[in-house]
């Protein structure tokens, strides 16, 4: 019997608690904290698949050093890949393909949003911009048309109520959980952990019950990739490469096949530390 497969990424910046630069790394005073509040999530949005019928799920750790859930306080039933470099970056697993779907946990509002608490894309120390065939790319639409290559539509997300509008308007059909609702890029009006994590089940429970409304939607081949760097040096350093094009003090662009190309580049260029030269 085949077993039945859920592929998801997680990661802090969306989830209930979670506002500041103190929830973020090591160094933050109330990070461990997050770690816990991060996994009690990411855990209720598990047991809800296996509850609705889900066998197994593949999970990215997509936060930071891809190590900050607590891998000892999930389900005996997920597959967790940790750590970097990954070619798919955020999305490394969905490339098996067999899943009914995709979901982002935790995820935020892009670096070009006008709100979202915690919003960047990739790099929020690095990146201006990212965008894909002339439009404008968050984490999520990356997420998203990467899974979609694979045939795995995005099926429900969770973040707050920016990120959520966000999402539902590059998204159409996706699922959305709020957990909180921005006040300003380090200020949020929270619900309390343990209802967004009520909420984030419910919302798996919805996406599971629905799948036929989902579509894949995949980008044609030929991807024009930008990145607007913060540094014009990191532009400069970054067209040097033969692949690469500077069209003008701090962007490149890059033509990658399809989805894969360009996830690869864009590992690349945050793993190799190009984006933040000495």
């Amino acid at each position: 019997m085949t077993k039945k497969r859920l592929y998801i990424s997680a990661d802090i910046e969306g989830i209930a608690g979670v506002v500041s630069g103190e929830h973020m790394s090591p160094a933050g005073f109330e990070y461990q904290q997050a770690r816990e509040w991060y996994t009690a999530e990411v855990n209720a949005a598990c047991e809800a698949a296996f509850n609705n019928g889900i066998d197994e799920i593949v999970m990215s750790d997509s936060h930071g050093n891809g190590q900050s859930l607590l891998i000892d306080k999930l389900p005996e039933k997920v597959q967790l890949v940790r750590s970097w470099p990954r070619p798919l970056c955020m999305m490394e697993g969905v490339q098996e393909g067999d899943f009914v779907g995709a979901m982002l946990i935790g995820y935020h509002a892009g670096a070009s949003d006008l709100r979202g608490a915690l919003r960047h894309t990739l790099h929020g120390g690095a990146i201006t911009e990212v965008r894909l065939n002339g439009q404008i790319a968050s984490e999520t639409v990356i997420s998203a048309a990467t899974a979609a290559h694979y045939g795995v539509p995005t099926i429900m997300v969770a973040g707050d109520d920016a990120y959520i509008e966000h999402a539902q308007s590059v998204l159409p059909n996706v699922e959305g959980v709020t957990t909180k609702w921005a006040v300003s890029l380090t200020s949020a009006r929270m619900l309390m952990p343990k209802v967004a994590q009520k909420l984030v089940a419910e919302g798996v429970a919805n996406a599971l019950s629905r799948l036929g409304d989902f579509k894949v939607q995949r980008l044609p081949e030929n991807i024009v990739l930008e990145v607007v760097c913060m540094q014009r040096k990191a532009a400069e350093l970054l067209d040097y490469l033969p692949n690469v094009e500077r069209t003008d003090a701090y962007t490149i662009k890059f033509v990658g096949k399809d989805m894969i190309e360009v996830a690869k580049f864009l590992q690349f260029i945050l793993a190799s530390g190009s984006l933040t030269p000495s």
